[in-house]
């Protein structure tokens, strides 16, 4: 049975075991202002080298300055999390929220947790003041999809500090208020 919590910084280790394999055939890139569909084969195998350490210290940063975390756990297992930050980020006119975390285990897709958990996510971004949620999505057509057919639009001019930190991400905002 799958139960789900508010998350505390105690939690924040347990995010690496959310199981992000995939296979993945198609990606998307910007071209001029549009989604441009390439196919290419890549078969992730989970976090890459550092990479849930680092995004822990991130999340713990976002965590101690007032950040949202929730989880589903499978008895002692995390397997689905979604964090929003609470810092600002003036963009398309609008004061937003990113959504900084969104990972579902992949024996649990197909469930509706990530619609569920994106829903919980909208709902927090306007406690925290935001009129929308800014969300930097891996370039998978995949992960895309999702969130467009959830309501996310392209950022005509994304944010440029999240840009330097993720230039192949596709960069998506949805509208709140």
């Amino acid at each position: 049975m799958l139960h789900p919590r508010l998350l505390g910084e105690d939690d924040i280790p347990l995010l690496k075991w959310i199981d992000r394999a995939e296979v993945i055939d198609e990606f998307y890139r910007l071209c001029n202002g549009q989604l441009s569909c390439y196919a290419q084969h890549e078969v992730v195998q989970g976090w890459p080298e550092g990479e849930a350490e680092h995004d822990a210290l991130i999340l713990q940063q976002c965590y101690r300055r007032g950040g949202w975390l929730y989880g589903v756990f499978d008895g002692p297992a995390l397997v689905a999390a979604v964090v929003v930050d609470c810092l600002p980020i003036a963009c398309a006119g609008l004061d937003l929220r990113q959504l900084k975390f969104l990972h579902v285990s992949q024996a649990y897709r197909g469930l509706g947790l990530g619609r569920q958990l994106f829903a919980l996510a909208r709902e927090q971004a306007l406690v925290l003041g935001g009129q929308g949620l800014y969300v930097s999505a891996t370039p998978s057509r995949h992960t895309v999809d999702f969130y467009m057919r959830l309501g996310c639009e392209l950022l005509a001019t994304p944010d440029p500090q999240l840009l330097r930190i993720e230039p192949e991400d596709i960069h998506l905002y949805l509208r709140l208020a």
